[in-house]
């Protein structure tokens, strides 16, 4: 992926998720905007691993391993970021419990630890991360909140039922947080992604499935964690800076037509 044109220069960017796929690829494209990057993760080692692969280019990023549905561990988080780089002025927000996906699959079936597992981390992790940001940016004179959602946040999969509950909350809380502090110069704005091709969601479908995605995706290919990065990158830089409490959907397409549209295809095709 190339970098535009230092859009980031001078700015701090905190991201969570940052380990791995949609996150690391955000902080990694962040830091060679300019920006000095804390990468949160509560995957210790995976964080460490994308701040050396910043350095390795030449960019400035510290790693810091917290789990942000733990109040304490937040609050730490936001403080080493501005005490490792005196302020806070981006905050992107990716952090995904992954680990109940098994289990999040039908209201009436689901422990209620499910729910409490996913809505803790998709939804109250950015209300966490939010709560310690906003003293900083407010004294800063603005700041930049990114917070992750999904599609399945309003078209549902018929399935995971927890993690749909959490991804629409985000969009709601997003929106407040706007309301609230917009005229204070801060800025929050939400991605939602569709199908993303990463080594998460390449674990959870598989071949059958994923021809099917991409069936519904209105591109000639499947979306990869750079498209994310990209819109993440507009949200957070100045370019973006008469836009709030927006919902920018990264999907392809996939949510633009009435969902019989491939199988109309699919019997033209047989015709």
């Amino acid at each position: 992926m190339e970098s535009t044109a230092g859009r980031l220069t001078g700015k701090t960017a905190l991201v969570t998720g940052a380990a791995g796929g949609i996150g690391a690829a955000t902080a990694e494209l962040f830091a060679r905007e300019g920006a000095r990057v804390v990468v949160a993760d509560v995957n210790k080692d995976g964080a460490a691993a994308t701040a050396d692969r910043i350095r390795d280019d030449g960019g400035i990023a510290a790693p810091f391993a917290a789990d942000v549905s733990d109040e304490t561990q937040v609050a730490g988080l936001v403080t080493f970021a501005v005490e490792e780089f005196g302020g806070l002025d981006v905050l992107q927000n990716y952090a995904s419990n992954r680990g109940v996906v098994p289990e999040d699959v039908s209201v009436a079936d689901a422990d209620l630890s499910v729910w409490t597992a996913q809505l803790s981390v998709d939804l109250l992790g950015c209300v966490l991360t939010s709560k310690y940001a906003l003293p900083h940016m407010l004294e800063a004179g603005g700041g930049a909140i990114t917070n992750s959602s999904s599609l399945a946040g309003w078209l549902s999969l018929g399935s995971r039922p927890a993690y749909a509950t959490a991804k629409a909350g985000v969009v709601g809380f997003s929106k407040t947080l706007a309301t609230q502090y917009g005229k204070q110069g801060i800025r929050c704005n939400v991605i939602a992604p569709g199908y993303i091709a990463t080594p998460a969601t390449e674990q959870m479908y598989d071949e059958k499935q994923t021809q099917v995605l991409f069936d519904h995706v209105s591109a000639p290919r499947l979306g990869r964690p750079d498209d994310v990065a990209l819109a993440a990158l507009f949200l957070a830089s100045p370019e973006s800076a008469f836009i709030n409490g927006h919902v920018l959907v990264v999907d392809g397409g996939m949510s633009a037509y009435a969902p019989m549209l491939p199988s109309l295809r699919r019997l033209a095709d047989e015709q």
